[in-house]
């Protein structure tokens, strides 16, 4: 499940930034053999298992649509704005993705109740229902994606376009939501030079979260090493740069305990550095790196957080 889930990673990626044409199909075709495996291996009765791969078997059918709806239909197809109501039968003249869209919604059914307290299936439910045409099915799931987070902007943005009322859109919450106890990383890299993103990994503790971190170290400086000479002049510019610059150099750590507060880390300013800017090690001393939840997040489980999809980082 864990090769899945890297290779449904790489998929999202491409798809997020309308690229990957060629490498989609067989990345997910991978996806498939590599969820047939797992299932032949999991263990009987073990229920979380069967979850997760239904969740990913439901992901990777959504990318399939998702990828044919933006390189042979020519369409907007994204989690950021859904796709279009009716999209198949008003775009699609060839055909092409009626039977992915039909797949991808048994799929997305089949996992529905994987996770009861995550958007993200009922989320890519919707959008397949609102490819095909059927608004009201679409609207019912977008209803209960936002059930589930009611500030999912994507759920409600679909409810809007489809002229379904989402209701008030209640007050930010530091709390987590979900059933399981996780880690989730977040950190800002630059994609070019005028262009950055932001990561997400999800971890089953957070001493697996250390360990990752540790090996990868993302708290090195997003802006990547120079001479001390073009550092400095590179220096006033960024700090006279707009305020959106700032994402790109925060690692965060964050905390996630069902039913409590969220906890978070900055890392950066948690980070000793040497000469030139080099990291040298994280001050970890009050974070609980050696706490244990009662139900943490199942290895290869994928969550949609904060309107962003995030896989896991884990290596178990």
């Amino acid at each position: 499940m864990l090769r899945a889930n890297s290779l449904l990673a790489t998929c999202e990626y491409y798809l997020r930034h309308s690229d990957g044409e060629r490498e989609v199909p067989g990345l997910l075709a991978d996806v498939g053999r590599c969820c047939d495996e797992a299932e032949e291996v999991a263990a009987s009765g073990d229920e979380e298992a069967a979850a997760t791969l239904a969740i990913l078997r439901s992901m990777a059918a959504t990318f399939a649509l998702r990828h044919a709806a933006l390189f042979t239909v020519a369409c907007d197809f994204d989690d950021e704005d859904g796709t279009l109501l009716g999209g198949m039968g008003k775009h699609d003249k060839v055909g092409v993705s009626g039977p992915l869209a039909t797949q991808a919604i048994q799929t997305a059914r089949a996992a529905l109740d994987a996770d009861p307290t995550d958007p993200l299936v009922p989320l890519y439910l919707g959008h397949a229902l609102t490819w095909a045409g059927d608004r009201d099915g679409a609207v019912a799931a977008y209803e209960e994606a936002l059930r589930r987070d009611p500030w999912d902007r994507c759920a409600r943005s679909n409810l809007r376009y489809l002229d379904a009322a989402p209701g008030r859109r209640p007050s930010p919450s530091e709390m987590s939501r979900g059933c399981y106890g996780f880690a989730l990383l977040r950190w800002g890299f630059w994609i070019s030079n005028n262009d950055w993103d932001t990561g997400f990994l999800l971890f089953s503790s957070v001493a697996e979260a250390r360990a990752h971190i540790d090996e990868k170290r993302y708290t090195d400086d997003v802006r990547g090493e120079s001479d001390e000479e073009e550092w400095d002049e590179d220096e006033e510019e960024w700090d006279e740069g707009e305020d959106e610059d700032e994402g790109a150099k925060q690692t965060l750590l964050q905390i996630h305990r069902p039913g409590q507060r969220i906890a978070e880390y900055d890392l950066n300013a948690r980070t000793q550095t040497g000469p030139g800017g080099q990291s040298l090690r994280i001050d970890w001393s009050d974070i609980p790196v050696d706490e244990r939840w009662e139900s943490p997040l199942p290895p290869g489980r994928p969550l949609r957080i904060d309107g962003r999809l995030c896989f896991y980082g884990g290596q178990k």
